[in-house]
This record gives structure tokens, sequence and C-alpha cells, in this order.
């Protein structure tokens, strides 16, 4: 057995020389950083051939990969050093490992020893870092065993952050040194077993691969259009005698802070800057560049809405150096085009670094927008498809429910549309009722997956009829408010009683947190304050005995269980529900799963939280993206962590990239008000090329060799069945809400809008980003500022310690 050791490393390599151990030895859990060939041979997986280490190339239009080349040859040195040769194609390919203290120094080569040149359109490693969700309900294996992979690519600073799930350090960082790396792809395995009688049905793992070259035949829908990285993309020719090399270094790292640290350590720019904006509103981005090194320009490109051209400003004289840090630089720049944004740092050594930055639509018209597409395009009064007054496409799914939520947030925030209201009634009292229950009996879920129902349905239906109760009488054409509060309760109590239900599938069910976390709380209060008193007791009662087997089981961290083995589905929502239940240390255990679910990059859509089923990649998904961050933001709001703030508001605008008809880098383009559920940041996405960094629903699934994709979507049509509750999630926060923290230096941060000086004075203006803007919170300052009723309050005033509107209160709901 090939094996290097010191005191901070053990590595093992297999006979073929690739990496099947990786162990830190400070680590107490002694996590194995990398895919093990046992692991997958226990799961049913095989695919030995994608081990961290192993590579795959295309050399002069010939397919090659070194799982089918003879043995290679494998030199090690004093357990120190190994260099692993391999021979093919006239090439000469090496990998090679060297520990020094505290760092793993990987270096690959490719050189061409023979007389005529070489040309190589492709040449990928398997970066196959422990991307795993176990098959074990051991949740403690999913959270100190495996790992989320955040990568930052583009230029000459590629890096990647290997976050283990539980948040506790030690994780692992890699780091570029040498070369560029063109791109990050992955290829899924999993095991669903979701149409059988068992919970939990889900688990697999992503094999990630880093394309050294990749002329963009691996993604060629992706390539066609990606302006943003296609001019990474190309051939690597190699005449006589010729070399290329590619160094990165492992080394652990104890958090975010500490990830970039390093990366400056490694000579990498260091940035902290705004992923999105809103139309009219301030990018900021904060540089400290490496030592020695010397700007030569910063180029910002976008493409115009009107040509579709690309077009290059260069912000160079914009730069200035912040008087508070010496060493940091300060860009400031007001953007009125929306659109996706590209900045290239160029430095006097030739080397390039890029950020990819987005400016939205000012959001409360792209939700105007969405909701008439939905009530336009969606929504089927005569049931054509088969189910009249639904809003396709259609779904068993309750998921599928979140158009109707959504349309009724939106109305209670903004000046009703009554033709929204009463699309939503209808659909509601003449569809879902129907449909989900027998005769419309809430206490008959009928069996829409052949031999059982499914309990998180429930959470969406309740939801609806909830905010059905909010809605004024007036509006309403079927039944009163207080109808809908009734039916909200009824159905809520359903949902959480495990006597109300035969199935083993559905009692355990019951137990399982979902997206009621959103709405409870209210719905209880306004039980209280109504005439439903017994309906009151009998919820609130459900909730309590929740509440306590939640706290029970937080100690083993049941709730991080779904129908997946591991799912920020349950973490985040349990987080929630410990926090509504005033059981504050163990949302802490909760909210540090979250802080390691949600990613960070210098490109915006990769800042997603943490998913990988709907995709088989890791991607943005617009429901569960949209609800872990609005589990991250009431988190910051309990705690008053601003790595929370931070992350929910990344990880929140993120998911907007689903609804965002100005992005041009993707090849699913979309209409105003039109929206795709997923988006695989994966590029390429090796199960479905046609995937990678794109747009889509799982309708696209439907022609898929599973049988389980065949079942379930068998039917499907639209890009949006799942789409909506992540909006409502939106509104319930940053839909409203601009936070302002300081940071442990006291210098005041705004999320979800920004700070700008007073000519004349000491004061601060913070101007909102949010949809509705109502409300501006300054925890640290003990300070919150909230508008009047039917009025918004875009900017306000912090002066000498107060929080005051700027200029009075800003317009009205009405204006």
């Amino acid at each position: 057995m090939n094996i290097l050791s010191n005191s901070k490393f053990e590595l093992v390599l297999n006979e073929r020389g690739a990496v099947k151990s990786l162990i830190l030895k400070e680590d107490r859990a002694g996590m194995n950083w990398v895919v093990d060939p046992a692991y997958l041979s226990k799961a049913g997986f095989g695919d030995a051939d994608k081990l961290f280490g192993e590579w795959t190339a295309v050399v002069d239009g010939r397919n090659v990969s070194s799982a089918e080349l003879d043995p290679p040859q494998i030199k090690v040195e004093n357990r120190r050093r190994a260099t692993i040769s391999y021979e093919a194609y006239g090439l000469k390919i090496e990998l090679q490992y060297g520990l020094e203290g505290d760092k793993l120094h990987w270096k690959i080569t490719c050189a061409n020893p023979i007389d005529s040149k070489r040309v190589i359109s492709g040449f990928h490693i398997w970066f196959s870092l422990a991307y795993i969700m176990f098959r074990d309900e051991d949740v403690m294996r999913n959270m100190e065993q495996s790992c989320a992979v955040f990568g930052h690519l583009g230029g000459d600073y590629a890096k990647f952050a290997a976050m283990r799930r539980s948040n506790g350090a030690p994780h692992l960082g890699i780091y570029g040194t040498n070369g560029r790396t063109a791109a990050l792809g992955s290829l899924c395995r999993y095991e669903n077993r979701f149409l059988e009688q068992v919970s939990p049905s889900l688990d697999g793992l992503l094999f990630h691969r880093l394309s050294l070259v990749e002329d963009g035949s691996s993604m060629p829908e992706s390539a066609a259009v990606d302006w943003i990285y296609q001019d990474g993309y190309g051939q690597l020719v190699l005449e006589a005698g010729q070399s290329a090399e590619w160094e990165y270094v492992l080394t652990p790292f104890a958090d975010q802070e500490d990830f970039y640290r390093q990366a400056g350590e490694f000579g990498h720019p260091r940035w902290k800057y705004t992923p999105v904006l809103t139309q009219g509103g301030l990018f900021e981005a904060e540089l400290v560049v490496p030592e020695g090194e010397q700007i030569r320009e910063v180029l910002v490109y976008t493409v115009s809405a009107e040509t579709e051209r690309i077009e290059k400003e260069s912000v160079t004289p914009q730069l200035t150096r912040d008087p508070r840090k010496q060493d940091s630089l300060r860009l400031s720049l007001k953007r009125d085009q929306p659109g996706e944004h590209k900045l290239e740092l160029y430095l006097e050594s030739g080397q390039m670094d890029v950020l990819v930055w987005n400016v939205l639509e000012p959001v409360d018209r792209i939700l105007e927008k969405r909701a008439e597409w939905l009530c336009r395009h969606n929504y089927d009064p005569e049931g054509k498809a088969g189910r009249p007054h639904a809003f396709l496409p259609l779904s068993n799914q309750g998921e599928s429910l979140g158009k109707l939520t959504f349309l009724l947030m939106k109305n209670s925030l903004d000046k009703p549309v009554p033709d929204q209201v009463e699309k939503a009634e209808a659909s509601a009292v003449l569809d879902m009722k129907r449909h989900w229950f027998e005769l419309g009996n809430f206490a008959k879920p009928r069996k829409l997956y052949g031999t059982f129902y499914r309990i998180f349905d429930l959470d969406y239906i309740a939801h609806v009829f909830y905010l059905l109760s909010r809605m004024p009488a007036s509006l309403l054409r079927l039944n009163s408010p207080e109808t809908y509060l009734q039916w909200a309760a009824e159905v809520l109590s359903v949902r959480l009683n495990p006597d109300c239900h035969l199935g083993q599938r559905e009692k355990d069910e019951t137990g399982l947190n979902g997206v009621f976390t959103l709405y409870i709380h209210d719905l209880l209060k306004d039980l209280k304050a109504s005439y439903l008193q017994e309906e009151h007791r009998r919820l609130l009662n459900l909730w309590e005995e929740f509440g306590v087997r939640m706290e029970t089981e937080s100690r083993r961290y049941g709730g991080a269980i779904t129908e997946h083995f591991y799912d920020n589905a349950g973490f985040g929502p349990t987080c929630e529900t410990l926090l509504i239940l005033g059981k504050e240390e163990e949302a802490r255990e909760y909210g540090e799963l979250i802080l390691a679910n949600i990613g960070f990059s210098n490109d915006y859509r990769a800042q997603n939280p943490d998913r990988w089923w709907e995709a088989l990649s890791y991607m943005i998904h617009s429901l569960w993206g949209g609800m872990v961050a609005s589990s991250a933001r009431r988190a910051y709001e309990h705690f008053g962590d601003y790595r929370y703030i931070e992350a929910a508001y990344r990880a929140t605008m993120a998911v907007f990239n689903c609804y965002d008809w100005n992005v041009k880098s993707t090849p699913r383009r979309l209409q105003p008000g039109e929206a795709a559920s997923t988006f695989s940041v994966a590029a390429p996405n090796l199960n479905m090329p046609s995937l990678s960094r794109n747009r889509f629903g799982q309708s696209v699934f439907r022609e898929a060799s599973d049988p389980l994709f065949a079942a379930l979507f068998a039917n499907a049509s639209g890009d949006d069945w799942d789409m909506g509750e992540e909006l409502v999630a939106y509104l319930l926060g940053f839909g409203t809400t601009a936070y302002v923290y300081r940071d442990s230096n006291g210098e005041l941060h705004c999320v979800n809008g920004f700070l700008t000086r007073e000519q004349a004075g000491d004061g601060w203006i913070i101007t909102s980003y949010a949809a509705y803007p109502r409300r501006i919170l300054m925890l640290d300052d003990k300070l919150e500022l909230c508008a009047g009723p039917g009025e918004n309050l875009r900017q306000a005033r912090f002066a000498e310690g107060c929080l005051t509107p700027a200029g009075g209160v800003n317009g009205s709901m009405d204006a």
C-alpha cells in the first residue's frame, strides 16, 4: 500500500495511483475527505474509475482514460512524496503529491516528449471529494464524514472550499497556485426508493471533476451562450518537447473568513463584494491585492438589453484606498442597467481574477410580472389539462401549490389585484380541496402516490387556507375568512397528529418538519383571537407535542432527516421550529448546519444552499434555496450573528436567477414573469450535459431511463411546478426588511440595501432593496423602524444613535 504521512496528513493511494483515503490527523472525527472505494462497493455504485486522481483526456480526437491504461508507475519517497506516471498516445501524464507541514501540494504535468505536436481538447481530473449523502440513519455520519464543495472559477485563482456539513473545523481548502482551471463538473450516483413504503428513501453522492482543458464539448449548449466563462474554453496544443503544469495546495481551514485569509497567503486577491443588487443600487467591493502585486486594470462586462452585445467598461479610476484599512481598496459603482455583470481584475504580473454579480429589476416588478404570468398562462379554469381551476403544470406534490401562496401573499402586501385573489381562491376550493382529499374531507387525504399519501403536502394546503383567511372579505367569493382560518387549523392538525393516519409511513412523517414553520406561529395567534377556541386548543397541543419531540431529537439531529437521509429541507425548518419554541441552544446546533450548507463563491449563482437531488448536481433549487435562506435570516434575528444574515441574503438572491429574464448566460431564456425551478451550477452536469449552468424544471427527466423519473414525471410539463413558496419566505423577510449590522470592528454594513454618507454631518442614509419596504432593523444598535399602514420605507437616516425616516416615510401602496 502506498502511504504518505506526516504530522498533519495521511494520504493513501491504491494500486492504480488514485487517492482512496485523505485524512487530517488533527481531525477528531477522522473524516476521509475523498470518496472511499469501499463505500462505493457497499452502496452498489461502482465507479472506481472516478476516484480522486483518475483522469480522462481527448488527445488528437481520441478519448483516453487512466482507468483503461496499463497500471502507472508509482514512486514513493520517504513517505512524503509520491509520483504517479502514465504514458498514453505519446503524452506523459504525471501526478505528484507532496507533504510539507500542513500543506499537501498536488501537481499535474502533461508533457509531449515526441517530435510532433499533440492537440488536447479535454483534460479532466476526477476531484472526488467526500460529497456524500450516506445511506445511514446515523445523522452524525452525514454531518461529520461528508462535505459540500463551493467553487471559485475564472481567471488564474481557482479555489475550492470543502465544508464539513456539521460546520465543525477543520474543513479542507484547495487553492490553485499554477495554471488555470477551466471548469468544475459533477456526476451523480443515487438510489431513490420514494415509491416504496420506506422513508428516508434517497441517498447518493457527487463525483466532482476538474477540467484543466475544456473546449466546451462537455457542455455544448452552455458553452455556446455562456458569455461569462466561454473565453476560458479552448484546446491546448503541445508542440514537440512542450509541457503544461497545474498545481494546487490542499490545507485545512477553520471557517469562511480563514478560507479567504489563507487564499491571500497563496497569492490570491481577497474580495468582499455585493453579489446581487437591484436596479439603481450600489455595487460595493473591498479588495486586498496580493503582496508584491500591482493593479493594471479593472474591467466590468455586461450584455446590452437592447443589442445583446457585450459591453466593456474600465472602472479602474473608481478604485479608492480605504482610509480605515491601508491594505484595502474599495470600489463603488452605481448600476442602472439590470443584468449579469462580470468583473475582471488584471494585475501587472499578467494574472487575472474574476467576480460574477447581478443587477435585478426592482423586485416588486419581478413579483408583479410573475403574478400576471401565472394568472394568464398557468391558470386552467376549464380543466383542459384534467383538473378545473388548477394552476399548471399539474402535480400531486404539495410544492405545486406555492403558486397560490405566492399570489395571496403578494396581494396582502401590495395593492390587491382582485382577479389574482379570485383565481387563487377558486383553485384552492375547487381544485386543491377536492384533489388532495376524498370528497373534500380533511380527515381523509387521498392516496395520490398509489399506496400512500405524503404528509408534507398538507403543509402547503394549510398555508393556502391560512393566507386566504388573511384576505379582506370583500375580495373573497366562495367562503369567509373565518371559514378558511378553520380549514387551515383542521388541515394542520391532521398533518401533526399521528393518530389521524393508518399507514406507518404517514405516522412517521407527522414527526418531520416542513414549511409550516413559516406560518404556524401566526396561525395560532389568529386562532386565539378568533372564536375558534377548540381549534386553537387542539392545534396548540399538537404543536407543543411536536416541539417536545423536536427538542428531544435535536440531541441526535433527527430533524436533519426527511425523505432524504440528510436534507436541508429538514434542518432548516427544524432550526426555525426550535427558535419559535424558545429553544435557542438547540436551534444553534441546527444553525451551524445551515451555515455550512450555504455556499460562498466569486459567482453569485454558486452561493446557494447546497442541494443536489432535483438537478443531479450542485444547484440552485428555488423552493429549498429560498426556504433555507429564510431559516438563516430568522436565525440572525434571534442570535444576532451577522454570518447568518450575510448567508441568508446571498442564498435568497441566488434564487432570483430562476426568475430573472435579464440573464443572458444560460441556454434557457425567460420571458418577463416566466420562471424555471432549478439552475444547475455544475458545468458540465455529466448526468445531463444540456442542464450545465442552465435553468430547467424536473419535466426534463420525464424521458429519462430511470423508472422513478418515469413514474414521477411521466405527465410533467413546464419548468415551474414547485415554485412560489420561496417567494412567500422572501416576502416575510427581505421582501420587506433591510438589515444593518456592525462587524467586529464596529463598522456598519447594510444587507438588502446600501449605505451612503450624508454630504453634511455624520449621519448615514440607508436605502432598502426590499420589494415592499416596511422595516429597517439595526439589531446591534437595538433599533427598529417600521412604516405605518399603507406606507413604504425606502430610506432611513441613522445619526447620533437614532433611526428616523429620511425625509419622512416614503411613498404608499396606493401611489
